[in-house]
């Protein structure tokens, strides 16, 4: 090594050692860190802030695109430098088993008195690890004004006509492109039946050539739902919302044969050096006034009862947030299906998604 390398080799490994510190290291001007990994977009950073006002600790968001992406991200660290992580409810079993969670810590979260009971008790490993905060829909985004058309069905999706080809995007989640399948054909997404299981599959495989991309929708003014690139997509209902107030011609249905319900959570890693910091968070965020703050920054339901006083008509009135009850009626929230299931929706999403 002569000392033009050797003097490189000093100047990468400093650099190095800077990007270690920087990460491990609290922010200037705070005494600790919390580490929360969460869908981009998917908060309001103005409470963050007050929380870190209030209690001396930053709160750094790193963000994952993609379930299979935060999925395969916890597999590769066990749950290693984070603190809190946005989960849904179904998805919390197979997390606290795989070990990467802590039971929650009731009692350092009083605000949890809020969150209605059905929430909590919706799946019965939610309740021991996991806080619920929102709630939602799965449901199609559209652009009539270029459709020419309106859109009432999951066929419209997964069966649709020969000018989308190119033009739908689907939701990078297996079990949530699974489920809306075997809706469509009129089935419970709970049922395990092979005749269903079978049918839902092909449903998806012959829908393939006309998906441009399994992902998720980006939420700027450079959405592809937004530029016309994309007319249709799967999409949550919150986010449609978001993308409607930047351009008013998307809109949103709940398909006529029902839909996924689902809830998210804070959940706290096991790995985590700082679960009384992160039940802090977790319990100034369930504060009614910034819960509803919280709602309304995202457009989603929140589980909070005591937030709901403080919200806005417009959002309480809003049957894209809150749907009626004959839509309530006809969905389900899937339930915690046997493993060999589970694994073959795994399959077939890496099918779908593979080029």
């Amino acid at each position: 090594m002569n000392s033009t390398s050797g003097r490189s080799w000093g100047g990468l490994a400093g650099l190095l050692l800077l990007l270690a510190l920087w990460f491990v290291l609290p922010q200037k001007g705070y005494s600790e860190e919390l580490v929360l990994l969460n869908w981009e977009e998917y908060m309001d950073r103005g409470l963050l802030d007050a929380f870190e006002k209030e209690s001396g600790i930053h709160v750094r968001e790193v963000f994952f695109e993609t379930e299979e992406a935060r999925d395969a991200l916890l597999a590769q660290t066990g749950g290693e430098g984070y603190d809190l992580v946005v989960v849904q409810a179904k998805d919390i079993q197979a997390y606290a088993h795989s070990g990467w969670l802590t039971p929650i810590p009731a009692d350092k979260i009083p605000n949890m008195k809020h969150i209605g009971a059905k929430w909590r008790a919706t799946y019965p490993e939610a309740e021991q690890y996991g806080v619920p905060w929102l709630w939602g829909t799965l449901g199609i985004g559209y652009r009539p004004d270029l459709l020419k058309r309106e859109v009432s069905s999951w066929m419209d999706l997964l069966q649709p006509a020969n000018e989308l080809k190119g033009r739908i995007m689907m939701l990078s989640d297996a079990i949530g492109m699974r489920t809306i399948a075997m809706k469509a054909l009129g089935y419970s997404m709970n049922d395990v039946n092979k005749k269903v299981l079978e049918g839902s599959a092909d449903l998806l495989r012959k829908q393939k050539p006309f998906v441009h991309t399994y992902g998720y929708m980006g939420l700027g003014e450079k959405s592809p739902l937004i530029t016309g690139q994309y007319w249709m997509a799967l999409m949550f209902n919150g986010d449609a919302i978001t993308l409607s107030k930047m351009e008013p011609n998307i809109a949103f249905v709940v398909p006529k044969e029902g839909t996924l319900l689902w809830v998210d959570c804070f959940t706290i890693a096991k790995a985590s050096k700082k679960k009384e910091q992160a039940a802090r968070l977790i319990n100034f965020l369930h504060q009614p006034k910034n819960a509803a703050r919280l709602a309304e920054t995202v457009h989603f339901a929140s589980v909070n009862e005591g937030a709901l006083p403080f919200l806005s008509a417009e959002h309480r009135n809003n049957p894209i947030i809150y749907p009626p009850q004959e839509v309530m009626g006809r969905s389900e929230f899937p339930k915690n299906l046997p493993a060999k299931v589970i694994n073959q929706f795994k399959s077939l999403h890496t099918e779908l998604t593979n080029k």
